[in-house]
């Protein structure tokens, strides 16, 4: 059987304002997800957390690093130039994103590691039986955790 990965994303890079402040945040939901901790680097004039997957038939690796010092201050603004609107992790069902709302979201904004805009809910704008929590990083950088079995109808 041929390599089904072409076109998949490889890689994601993104900027937070410090890697230290950040990866308690990233480091909680990417396990959860399944990613591990591929390399590091703290303290120096480029921080940086590498998360991986390789279970996907294609290396898939996300990794946060600190801004040039010059930009730092800049603040994260939704839908400016550059600056991404939100990405999307896939859930496996309703349940799925329940506990990632209750095991991940809530002890992390206990801590003050982030933002939930919205709890699990019901999205039916994005169609019948769109299921996702929305979040948000110490930066303000918007995500979301979502089941959408519409997406599996289409295709199968």
């Amino acid at each position: 059987m041929q390599p089904t990965h072409r076109g998949l994303l490889h890689h994601l890079v993104i900027t937070v304002s410090s890697v230290s402040r950040s990866a308690p945040f990233y480091g909680t939901m990417f396990r959860h997800l399944g990613y591990e901790l591929g390399g590091s680097s703290y303290g120096g004039s480029y921080e940086y957390e590498d998360w991986r997957r390789m279970d996907q038939d294609t290396p898939h690796e996300i990794s946060i690093v600190t801004a040039d010092p010059k930009l730092a201050e800049v603040p994260h603004r939704r839908g400016a130039v550059g600056h991404h609107h939100h990405l999307a992790f896939c859930a496996l069902d309703r349940a799925d994103v329940d506990r990632f709302h209750a095991d991940v979201l809530v002890p992390l904004e206990e801590k003050g590691l982030c933002t939930i805009e919205d709890a699990p809910c019901d999205c039916p704008e994005y169609g019948q039986g769109y299921y996702a929590t929305f979040f948000a990083d110490p930066d303000g950088l918007k995500y979301e955790f979502v089941s959408n079995p519409n997406h599996r109808r289409r295709h199968e």
